[in-house]
């Protein structure tokens, strides 16, 4: 596999977003785990090497939460307390040389280890140095695996080659926690002199005292130092936008590095930070504006340039790539350390000679004389993250299409290279596959790729009752930039909440999709929802567009947003409303809110086209602001990144096995995470087909179904119910359907034998959180009873667990507190920190508030909800055991037990049941019938209530706490009569 990267012709516009640095964020997560108490880093680092340091410090018992996007710390004092005999620093120089020393802090001997290759890089003037200081370890070869006792350093008088910084900050990082003064001095050659000032600089921002010579080749650090926990902001990262400086540079640009708002000293105490004096002094117009740095040129021309990399020898790759097309020779001095790097940098940098470049490699220089433009060739990146970028960024100026091998080495270092250069215009891809990393596309980008692959082809099928309406990839982009524009019209920008209040109609997917496009947040409402919700949405929301249809049903949302009064729309300034029979809608009449007509509002071209391409939304910007629908109280507001979305999507692709040939039946609303996520997002990545009904009727998607060939559902149990007695009163079949999800609750196991038997079709239990996404799974391979009889395992980077109420994990089959982690874990509680916060376990598990098993197999089984569980005189009630056996009652069409009060006790089981039309149960065959499965007397209802209609959420939960309510008032049955009363308590 490799990376192509095709040589380009055109300007390159757009803006790129610079990342945190990485330098920063090793040193501050390093020195956090070290002090005493709660520090917090803000400004989260994606790169590969800092995700090594974070498990390498788990690994030695320090607890780190992504909380939003900063980390949480809680630091150990000094004292590391690993979970494990050996930690891995994976392929990161930098988490190896900086914690061979620290693990002697650690209260028990332990091993530092790395990835295979690792292993055979030498480190023997650090280990040198370590036993000066009193570090007692070994090493078979100098080499990794370091076997370090626990034990605190003596410290004493060091010596230390000045090659490699990284040596030297990790013997000062360790001073400060030895039992003696130290003195660290270096010999020969002092290299990358910044990055010892940024170590030194940050120590000292945790309570860390050193003294350093003037001329820092001497360190003296004072024993018995104890650091103090911060709060502080990690900067951008230089190294990672020299790569987009780079590209800017050799094109005609404007291109904006949005975040790099300093050219000057300001944001020196980055090492690599005179990068951007070297590409001043090549003549690259660089200019601070907006919020970053804008490049903007017409006719780009480099100057050669004579630049000492002694203190940033990270930047000789991409000078290089840079001096291959400046006016004259270029001379690039003090390389030899370079060499030591991840591969022989300097060495790789010759490569561009199979380009038609001149280069020359001599003792400790290199020179390069520019050309105008190169040629394409096949290289190699010897899976050095900065040696594959910075040819990648030559080759762009290069005839045809270039190779290199290791094609996702930029992960080590710059996670979102590919999509940051794609998304300005160069063209780099890894033919024949899609991006593995597939969730930094986002969903404006899966949208342009397919109309540009096939814009004629199906995108949406819109059922209606006449007729339907399809529209083709084509036909989607540009209904998307035409809302878009109108979006940028009312004064939407990037960040805002754009609200709308719509059925599963073209439209939810055109101005989602349009919203996403200038980078707003997509805010749906559930279309049920009256005054009161939405009045409470727009309060948290602020949204200034709200777009209704003028009618739904019996109601009519538009005029129902109009009598709000002025301190319920909460900021609203702008009502766009869409009418029901595709005509001109119903406005109505209000004051102090523009009202427009939705498809006046899109009529005719994209006038401000320009403006309009100017938007580049990232991966990491919020997407989805979503207000649970709640099981216990009042809606929290769920902000998703877009990133989450498409991995999310990705995962269960994945899992799966869905493709081409498949189409999305989405019957579920939009307005919610499964029609959302699971339906068109699901969709979109996937490039296929999304069917949308919505009205529903299980007759008319049982034909629609069968007309847009639909293979795939992921629906609430409801829906699964419909659709087999449908196809029991019909006859027909859905012809094509292969895979129902069932999501939103356990689905009952004879309704899902049943589902089976009727449909044809693989019923798989699943289980997620608006919060987490999609966790659990069972596929159409598992056991029958794993299929249906659980909620399915754990997905690809999903981890599951179950827990006591102390939080010690319990053994398969014991049931327990449910907690999960995944790559998929929400952005927060909009403006509820308090509450994110409560969310998650101190390792970063999310608690679900369920209870749950998890068999030998890793099966998920949900048994109930925390707040749902019956405490019968100390005894736990299995509720969910009950329920299933009660639903498999004859008689039966639903059931839900809940808690009732009793003096005695504390609490007893109430079971509320929905009757099958014509039947009967008393409280007395109820009894007879639990007698007769074997289940103890202790675990029966003591009570039997029937009922209308169970109150269910729009996914299919039983909202449970109205139940509570209405049990609260009622008693256990001490005869064996029946219980009469019926209570209507839906709505």
């Amino acid at each position: 596999m490799h990376l192509l990267v095709n040589g380009i012709g055109h300007r390159v516009t757009g803006e790129i977003d610079v990342p945190t640095s990485k330098y920063h964020a090793h040193r501050a997560l390093i020195l956090a785990s070290l002090a005493e108490g709660v520090s917090t880093i803000r400004g989260h680092c994606d790169a590969r090497h800092v995700h090594y340091t974070v498990q390498l410090l788990r690994g030695l018992g320090v607890t780190i939460t992504r909380r939003g996007n900063a980390y949480e710390v809680h630091g150990l004092g000094g004292r590391y307390r690993p979970r494990r005999a050996s930690v891995s620093a994976g392929s990161s120089g930098t988490t190896l040389y900086f914690m061979l020393g620290l693990a002697s802090l650690a209260d028990r001997p332990v091993t530092v280890t790395g990835q295979k290759y690792f292993r055979r890089r030498p480190v023997e003037p650090l280990l040198r140095a370590l036993k000066q200081m009193g570090v007692e370890l070994q090493s078979a070869d100098n080499c990794p695996p370091v076997h370090i006792a626990g034990a605190r350093p003596a410290g004493g008088h060091v010596k230390i080659p000045g090659t490699l910084s990284q040596w030297i900050s990790g013997l000062i990082l360790l001073a400060p926690f030895a039992t003696g003064p130290s003195t660290i001095e270096v010999e020969g050659e002092l290299n990358e002199r910044t990055y010892l000032e940024l170590t030194v600089a940050m120590m000292r921002q945790f309570g860390l005292q050193v003294t350093v010579s003037a001329d820092w080749r001497r360190f003296d650090v004072e024993p018995d130092q104890q650091a103090r926990p911060v709060d502080l902001s990690l900067p951008p990262d230089i190294g990672s936008a020299a790569f987009g400086v780079a590209l800017a540079a050799l094109h005609p640009s404007e291109v904006l590095l949005r975040g790099l708002t300093s050219l000057d000293g300001s944001a020196a105490d980055h090492p690599e930070f005179h990068f951007l004096d070297a590409a001043r002094a090549m003549g690259v117009p660089m200019r601070v504006t907006g919020g970053g740095t804008l490049i903007r040129q017409d006719a780009p021309r480099l100057r050669a340039i004579d630049w000492d990399l002694r203190d940033m020898p990270d930047m000789l790759p991409i000078l290089s790539a840079m001096a291959a097309f400046a006016d004259g020779e270029s001379v690039f001095g003090n390389v030899a350390h370079t060499r030591l790097k991840e591969s022989d940098r300097a060495a790789a940098m010759v490569q561009l000679n199979a380009m038609g470049a001149q280069v020359e490699l001599s003792g400790n220089e290199l020179r390069i004389r520019g050309v105008d433009r190169l040629r394409a060739a096949r290289l190699r990146s010897y899976n050095d993250h900065r040696v594959l970028m910075s040819l990648a960024i030559a080759a762009t100026r290069a005839d045809g299409g270039s190779t290199l091998t290791y094609p996702r080495a930029y992960r080590i270092s710059y996670p979102g290279f590919l999509d940051a250069v794609n998304g300005v215009g160069a063209e780099m891809s890894v033919p024949g596959r899609e991006s593995e990393d597939v969730s930094r596309v986002t969903l404006p980008q899966w949208l342009r790729r397919r109309a540009q692959e096939r814009a004629d082809e199906v995108a949406v099928v819109d059922v209606r009752r006449d007729s339907d309406l399809v529209v083709t990839w084509g036909g989607l982009q540009d209904r998307v930039d035409r809302a878009a524009a109108m979006l940028l019209r009312l004064g939407v920008r990037r960040g805002d909440n754009v609200a709308y209040q719509l059925p599963n109609r073209i439209e939810f997917v055109v101005l989602s999709l349009a919203a996403l496009r200038i980078g707003a947040v997509c805010c749906p409402i559930m279309p049920f929802f009256r005054e009161r919700e939405i009045a409470f949405v727009l309060g948290r929301a602020r949204a200034q567009v709200l777009v209704v249809a003028d009618r739904y049903r019996n109601r009519r949302p538009a005029q129902e947003v109009a009598g709000l009064s002025e301190q319920d729309r909460a900021g609203l300034r702008h009502l766009v409303v869409l009418s029901e029979a595709d005509g001109t809608a119903e406005l109505p009449d209000t004051s102090g809110l523009a009202v427009h007509d939705w498809d006046q509002a899109l009529t005719g071209t994209v006038a401000d086209r320009a403006v309009l391409d100017e938007q580049n939304p990232t991966p990491d910007l919020h997407a989805q602001l979503l207000f649970t629908s709640g099981t216990t109280g009042e809606p929290k507001g769920v902000l998703q990144p877009s990133h989450n979305l498409v991995r999310a999507a990705a995962m269960e692709i994945r899992f799966l096995g869905l493709g081409p040939d498949d189409a999305i039946w989405v019957p579920s609303p939009l307005a919610h995470q499964t029609g959302f996520l699971y339906g068109m997002v699901l969709a979109l990545v996937l490039g296929v087909p999304q069917i949308l009904q919505s009205e529903w009727n299980a007759k008319r998607a049982l034909r629609s179904l069968n007309e847009h060939r639909a293979t795939f559902v992921q629906a609430a149990t409801p829906f699964l119910s419909d659709l087999v007695e449908a196809v029991e009163q019909s006859g027909d079949v859905p012809e094509h359907l292969r895979i129902f999800v069932a999501t939103g609750a356990t689905v009952p196991r004879t309704l899902a034998e049943r589902a089976t038997r009727v449909l044809d079709t693989a019923v798989c239990g699943a289980f997620g959180t608006t919060e987490t996404c999609l966790g659990a799974l069972a596929t159409p391979d598992s056991e029958p009873a794993q299929r249906w009889g659980t909620d399915g395992r754990a997905l690809d980077g999903v981890e599951l667990r179950i827990v006591d109420d102390e939080g010690r994990a319990q053994p398969p089959g014991v049931e327990g507190n449910f907690e999960l982690r995944s790559g998929t874990m929400f952005g927060g509680y909009l403006d509820r920190p308090g509450l994110t916060g409560e969310a998650f376990t101190p390792d970063g598990f999310y608690r679900t508030g369920d209870l749950a098993t998890l068999d030998e197999h890793g099966y998920l089984r949900i048994t109930g909800r925390v707040k749902d569980v019956i405490n019968r005189g100390g005894e736990k009630i299995p509720v969910a055991e009950a329920e299933q056996l009660l639903f498999e009652h004859p008689a039966v069409a639903d059931v839900a037990i809940v808690a009732m009060p009793d003096e005695r006790l504390g609490e007893r089981a109430c079971a509320f049941v929905v009757l099958r039309e014509g039947a009967e149960l008393t409280f007395a065959q109820m009894q007879e019938y639990l007698d007769g499965r074997r289940m103890a007397k202790q675990y029966w209802p003591e009570r039997l209530e029937a009922i209308e209609a169970l109150p269910r959420n729009p996914i299919g939960k039983v909202q449970k706490f109205k139940l509570r309510v209405v049990a609260a008032d009622l008693r256990p049955v001490n005869s064996r009569t029946t219980a009469e009363k019926a209570i209507d308590i839906d709505g």
